[in-house]
């Protein structure tokens, strides 16, 4: 299911939206007769929960502060109830098994980076302390960079598996909406 989507750079809210309780409700508590407020609270949910977005590189915390600073939200805006009842709302909607496998994978790679980055600087602090009499620590530093450099090796393996699990989540959800003539589904049709 895709409630939102992206054109010229612009969340796009479906009409179906409106159909669903809580994001009704989202819709309702924004006073505004343009509705500018939810429009900006649905492309904060897109883009802090949705596979696709491209802020998903960075993690959750810094995700929500670089988000929140580019849509040029209050500093300090925090979720209120219907919001997080319609976040909750979204990603039930959106996890399919391979939506939840790529974000597993994704988390991982990222764990994986950090691993990377940590490594780095241990055998980096191992190397300015050692001096040449020290053989335990230049071979504690070695085994570091076996280490790292075996992690390395997988990380370009990994990322072809994102690649060919963002595919399959991309066939899965355009072959859900399709119909012969180039209509699509809605929500409510079998």
């Amino acid at each position: 299911m895709s409630l939102f989507r992206t054109e010229g750079f612009q969340v796009v809210v479906d009409l179906e939206l409106r159909l669903i309780k809580e994001f009704r409700e989202l819709i309702a508590e924004d006073k505004n007769r343009d509705k500018k407020n939810a429009l900006m609270w649905f492309a904060y949910i897109y883009h802090m929960h949705d596979y696709k977005s491209p802020y998903q590189l960075y993690e959750e915390s810094d995700r929500h502060m670089r988000v929140v600073r580019d849509l040029t939200m209050p500093a300090d805006f925090k979720l209120s109830k219907r919001m997080t009842a319609a976040v909750e709302k979204y990603n039930e909607l959106q996890t399919t098994p391979a939506v939840k496998t790529l974000q597993t994978t994704k988390h991982a790679l990222n764990s994986a980076e950090k691993a990377i980055g940590a490594l780095t600087r241990k055998i980096e602090l191992l190397l300015s302390e050692a001096d040449d009499e020290e053989k335990d620590t230049v071979g504690v530093a070695v085994k570091n960079v076996t280490k790292l450099l075996e992690l390395a090796e997988r990380l370009p393996k990994m990322t072809e598996v994102i690649n060919g699990l963002e595919d399959r989540v991309k066939k899965e959800q355009s072959g859900e909406s399709k119909l012969r003539g180039g209509g699509t589904k809605g929500m409510f049709e079998d």
